[in-house]
């Protein structure tokens, strides 16, 4: 299923998407030893995907807020 939330500025973000990311940056320390650049870089990596989800949901909310809503211009 995907559904699409638009806001005004044209941000469209997608059930594919965040799976997508999910699945390339998995939100898990990798089994191996790494250094600490590389355990900066996959925080900031998440870090980038838990605020695509916060605004996702805050898109969401949005649109559940405005449903039935009529924006006479």
């Amino acid at each position: 299923m995907t559904r699409k939330y638009k806001t005004d500025t044209g941000l469209f973000i997608s059930e594919g998407l965040l799976d997508l990311l999910d699945k390339i940056f998995p939100n898990k320390l990798p089994s191996y030893l790494v250094s600490e650049a590389d355990i900066a870089q996959l925080i900031g990596q998440q870090q980038v995907i838990t605020w695509i989800k916060d605004k996702q949901e805050d898109i969401r909310v949005e649109n559940l807020d405005m449903e039935n809503q009529v924006t006479i211009k």
